[in-house]
């Protein structure tokens, strides 16, 4: 793996690889290829796959802070989801936590849509089944998700 994009992605890339297997996450990076080799990304991302169904969940997704407001985060999200489709993934989810503004609002841009998840499903690190859509008053804890 990129140790810079490692960097970026900090804790979530921790937490991710203390639930799941290393074979079962990604990160993509995006990079600035006419830059020196050694320069850090601009935009990282992990995405975990599911053990069998076509599902994967985007863990983290950052964007270096010089290169906010570019639209690097919007980019880096369209082609992993267009990666992510032509490798038979049908369903992306993404827990969403208090602090995460600008996250919801670009997978919101991104045509996530809000899905309610019962308090005891949120613990289950399996989320290989389909959620059904409903209420979400609860600003604590929102999965999104799109199919693809």
């Amino acid at each position: 793996m990129n140790a810079a994009g490692a960097r970026l992605l900090g804790p979530a890339l921790t937490s991710a690889l203390g639930e799941v297997s290393a074979a079962r996450c990604r990160m993509y990076v995006l990079a600035d290829l006419g830059g020196p080799a050694e320069a850090p990304p601009l935009a990282a991302a992990l995405v975990q796959t599911g053990r069998t169904a076509p599902l994967a969940r985007l863990r983290a997704l950052a964007v270096a802070a010089p290169y906010r407001a570019r639209g690097l985060g919007r980019r880096l999200l369209g082609d992993l989801l267009t990666e992510l489709r032509a490798d038979g993934i049908r369903r992306v989810h993404y827990l969403a936590t208090p602090g995460d503004d600008g996250m919801r609002a670009l997978l919101r841009a991104a045509e996530f849509t809000p899905v309610a998840v019962a308090a005891e499903e949120t613990r289950d690190t399996s989320w290989t089944y389909q959620y059904d859509m409903g209420s979400f008053d609860s600003p604590a804890i929102i999965w999104f998700g799109r199919e693809l």
